[in-house]
């Protein structure tokens, strides 16, 4: 939980802003407190004046403890690591705590639907739980806001809204077990970050153990004919390399628990192994709708001389708690409690001793909770340019553009089967020189022929010295007021 909401982060930030010189405060409270009254009696007005002045100097003495805190942490980043948008971002120091993992954000900014944060990660428990691999995965998330309608938003519903983001680790301290990051944070224009911007994360996965092509240690020379189960096409769920018609596979092996995998996990096993109509299944299970655990697995075969054989074609088949697979028409993945997996291999049956099965995938370790930190920041609009006439451009229309300190966004609608604007090169002309920017990510939807599309920089423009941006070869210039 976040340890200031909103109205208590407002206090603190005016607050922060009175500058106190706490050893002269420190001379007058006790020149107050320790000064003799003659009367003999104190009167109860001047007692209470007395409590409301020492509870005022304390007040301001955890307010600049508070900020000195934060502003020494702050500094002491910056000094560090030296962050490459250290020059834009603010001092924040607000962390959330959950799980015994706490999350906190040293230093932020945001631009409209752009921001770039700084955060750290720590076991507060003395476990040691984080490690060089940890990350948010799909657990991370940002609040967004939906942009007051205008001329661009006419097509918003045809639009794909979400939001992407770049995830750096800056340094991993092994000693107190905290991990320092840098999120580069996009999302599309329709939907610009919330103000304050409001930044968590649901899901930390802690570590990664990967198995690349690792033996399965059992012998395949005694497998034979299998019993079956007949499956329908509404009972294939998906899989690798399959026909476009589902109603080609009809057979597949009963679920079961012939072996273990290598990683010894329970969660996961191999399912059965048998020969179906000519050809070898190797089917696997695994716990379904974990969270944390083993990965959807790879199985590959390797012959005696060690060369790899992939499967011709794998089956993705969901089942209830007794083992029946679902239909798709009928239920949905919330009544799956097993995944299977079925690998189909064309080999020669004549002889299996002479090949071994393979297993490529990972197990992951983590912990669910409600990690969530709410950000002011400053008004940051100056710092934007905008381009809202429209641009056309080799059957592209670029409807509204944006460009801050953090890159470039567009927006707009293209002509034709295909968008080609990640093919474009995007720069930017300042007083200096011109800067190239890198792709970054964005939405596409190819159905209303729409895009949301940014690019990147590797260290903040200063938008001020921007002349122009520059679409190929075609210069944009800026036009002032």
């Amino acid at each position: 939980m976040s340890k200031l909401d909103i109205d208590e982060q407002k206090i603190y930030d005016m607050f922060s802003q009175i500058t106190v010189d706490s050893s002269k405060i420190t001379k007058q409270v006790k020149n107050r407190l320790q000064k003799t009254y003659t009367k003999t009696q104190t009167s109860r007005h001047r007692l209470f004046l007395r409590h409301i002045i020492v509870a005022m100097v304390l007040s301001m003495f955890l307010v600049v403890s508070a900020t000195a805190a934060v502003l020494g942490n702050f500094q002491w980043f910056m000094k560090k690591f030296n962050p490459s948008f250290g020059k834009v971002i603010e001092p924040i120091g607000v962390y959330s705590e959950d799980q015994g993992i706490r999350m906190e954000v040293i230093g932020a900014q945001k631009y409209d639907n752009r921001a770039i944060v700084y955060l750290s990660l720590q076991d507060m428990t003395g476990e040691n739980r984080l490690t060089e691999k940890t990350a948010f995965r799909d657990g991370f998330s940002v609040k967004m806001n939906q942009r007051t309608p205008d001329k661009f938003l006419e097509t918003k519903d045809s639009l794909l809204s979400g939001f992407s983001w770049k995830q750096k680790m800056i340094y991993f301290d092994s000693d107190t077990n905290t991990i320092y990051y840098e999120f580069n944070i996009t999302t599309d224009l329709d939907t610009p970050l919330s103000d304050p911007l409001e930044l968590g994360s649901s899901l930390i996965y802690f570590d990664e153990i990967a198995y690349e092509e690792e033996p399965i240690n059992l012998s395949l020379s005694t497998i034979k004919d299998k019993d079956t189960v007949t499956i329908d096409k509404v009972q294939v769920w998906g899989g690798m390399n399959l026909a476009d018609n589902y109603s080609l596979y009809t057979k597949a092996l009963l679920p079961g628990n012939y072996a273990s995998m290598p990683h010894g996990e329970k969660d996961q096993w191999i399912s059965n192994i048998g020969i179906i109509d000519g050809k070898l299944h190797v089917q696997t299970g695994k716990i379904f709708n974990k969270e944390f655990g083993t990965s959807d697995p790879t199985i590959d075969i390797k012959d005696k001389d060690g060369n790899l054989i992939s499967y011709d074609y794998s089956l993705v088949l969901l089942a209830d708690g007794k083992n029946n697979f679902l239909d798709f028409e009928r239920n949905d993945y919330g009544d799956a409690i097993y995944k299977y997996e079925e690998f189909i291999f064309s080999i020669n049956l004549e002889d299996l001793s002479k090949y071994t099965l393979s297993y490529t995938g990972a197990v992951h370790s983590g912990v669910e909770g409600n990690w969530r930190v709410v950000a002011n920041l400053s008004n940051s609009n100056p710092n934007i340019l905008t381009w809202t006439n429209d641009i056309s451009f080799e059957g592209h229309v670029f409807e509204y553009i944006t460009l801050s300190p953090l890159g470039l966004q567009a927006m707009g609608t293209y002509k034709g089967e295909d968008c080609h604007i990640r093919e474009m090169i995007i720069k930017v002309e300042n007083v200096d020189g011109i800067i190239q920017l890198k792709g970054g990510g964005g939405s596409q939807n190819p159905e209303n022929h729409t895009f949301n599309l940014n690019w990147d920089i590797e260290t903040p423009i200063d938008v001020t010295k921007v002349t122009a941006i520059i679409i190929d070869d075609t210069r944009i210039p800026i036009v002032t007021n």
